[in-house]
């Protein structure tokens, strides 16, 4: 037996169902495997989350069961989940996406609360072993704690789970791994905080780490998004000092592969399948619902209303740019509605203050709030755009710098001492964009059901879109 062997690691991240790249990787996996197995070298093939995304029809119509399909003839051996796999999928829906892969989930900081243990489709690690290396490989995703108790799941904080995992596998394995659906900066504190990791192999932050970047004796590794690139880590392994003694990383680009016709005849065939599953109808529109970024809209005014429906709220706030193409007259499918609201977003319901309400809507009426451009959060539109609402009625004064005059809630004007309870997307509760929106108490949010599942259900009331036609906004000019 040689003194030193060498491992290959081979991974991708944030795929987001950028479909049209896997048959691409498939091919670098299976070329590139093949080469180094040849030479008595070792691989893995490791992806770290958000390989779905409920926006795309196939990973919709199959509930990401299309995903693991690919992930299956693609050859992966491991995986961990993203926030997207996390908490887009009902519970129940997460744990059947999972039953026929052939690959190993590894997720350690998620619990399932009924087995008070890992979910029966991951394992909290595993160990990979040859006769010449052992490879310990832990898993952990980013911890949206209200959202996954929201969907029954347990999610922990992941740096104890994994000081506790490296002590107890210390003689278990010589390399440790750690795949991580954490993002960049927690990455970067992980390997400088907790000892013993080589590798971390990241996600979530889309960052693009064209050689990696070593912080301490951590390499951290991250191929950008949608897999147009695949990740190829080197590692050499010593038995005589019992350490890696070579660390390197590096990216393919994707396009450099041939694609994989039996895996793009696959995608073709999901494709016409998912059309079928989603093209069936929801609703029959008497009038066109139009989607404006930049001005109030009754789709607008629409949207808000159903979240605050669906929450139960006084009052109702959705930007417009959530809403990404029309809904016209005629018959409605569910395909409309996911073409027009793409996005994994949830609605969430928050108490406010008449002061603090009145700070939101002046914030959201300001031309750079309007044109702010929004990235992340499950956002998959372009800008915030204008703030539909229901349950209000504002007149405002216009111009470079936009106030706002008078607000009633439901009839009667606003008190600025008064509690309101205010249905609106739980990105805010993330992004930041409006710090009222934060400041606020009795937080829920109302998950699974996103917002196109959500107006799947309100768009079949012709009197609740009528109503949507009405303006919330009124333009006056002061004396």
């Amino acid at each position: 037996m040689a003194d030193t062997c060498t491992l290959h690691l081979l991974h991708t991240n944030d795929l987001h169902s950028h479909f049209a790249t896997m048959p691409r990787i498939a091919t670098c996996f299976r070329t590139r495997r093949d080469q180094w197995q040849k030479q008595g070298e070792h691989v893995l093939t490791v992806d770290i989350g958000d390989h779905m995304d409920r926006m795309d029809t196939k990973s919709e119509a199959s509930l990401g069961k299309v995903n693991v399909g690919v992930m299956n003839r693609s050859g992966y051996d491991y995986a961990t989940i993203g926030n997207n796999e996390g908490i887009t999928l009902p519970k129940e829906k997460l744990s059947a996406m999972y039953e026929n892969a052939d690959f190993t989930v590894i997720l350690g900081n998620l619990l399932d609360p009924q087995r008070n243990a890992t979910p029966e489709w991951a394992v909290p690690y595993a160990i990979h072993q040859w006769p010449d290396l052992r490879v310990a490989l832990l898993g952990v995703t980013i911890p949206f704690t209200p959202s996954y108790s929201s969907m029954g799941w347990d999610i922990r904080d992941p740096i104890p789970i994994l000081r506790e995992q490296l002590a107890a596998l210390r003689d278990q394995a010589d390399v440790f791994v750690l795949l991580s659906h954490l993002g960049y900066q927690a990455d970067r504190r992980l390997a400088a905080e907790v000892e013993g990791l080589d590798v971390i192999l990241g996600a979530h932050t889309h960052h693009t780490l064209m050689q990696g970047e070593r912080v301490g004796n951590t390499l951290i590794a991250q191929t950008g998004k949608f897999g147009q690139h695949v990740g190829h880590v080197r590692l050499v392994w010593d038995r005589t000092v019992k350490q890696v003694t070579e660390a390197s990383a590096e990216l393919y680009p994707s396009a450099d592969f041939m694609p994989d016709e039996e895996l793009a005849a696959f995608l073709l065939q999901q494709e016409e399948e998912a059309e079928q599953i989603l093209k069936r109808p929801v609703a029959m529109l008497e009038h066109d619902l139009q989607a404006s970024w930049m001005e109030e809209t009754p789709f607008g005014s629409f949207l808000a209303a159903s979240i605050r429906t669906w929450t139960g709220a006084e009052i109702g706030l959705a930007n417009g740019g959530l809403l990404l193409s029309d809904l016209l007259q005629g018959s409605v499918s569910f395909s409309d509605l996911l073409q027009s609201l793409p996005h994994p977003i949830n609605a969430c319901a928050v108490t406010l203050t008449g002061s603090q309400l009145t700070r939101v809507l002046e914030q959201a009426i300001q031309p750079e709030t309007i044109h702010r451009e929004l990235r992340g959060c499950g956002f998959r539109g372009k800008v915030e755009g204008w703030m539909g609402v229901d349950g209000l009625h504002i007149r405002y004064v216009g111009g470079e710098h936009p106030r706002i005059v008078q607000i009633e809630v439901n009839d009667q004007p606003l008190i600025l001492e008064q509690e309101y309870r205010v249905g609106t997307v739980d990105m805010f509760m993330y992004n930041r964009l409006f710090p009222d929106l934060l400041q606020g108490t009795q937080i829920e949010f109302f998950l699974p059901q996103m917002l196109r599942e959500v107006v799947a259900k309100t768009v079949m009331n012709q009197t609740f879109v009528q109503q949507s036609f009405l303006p919330r906004w009124e333009r006056v000019i002061l004396p």
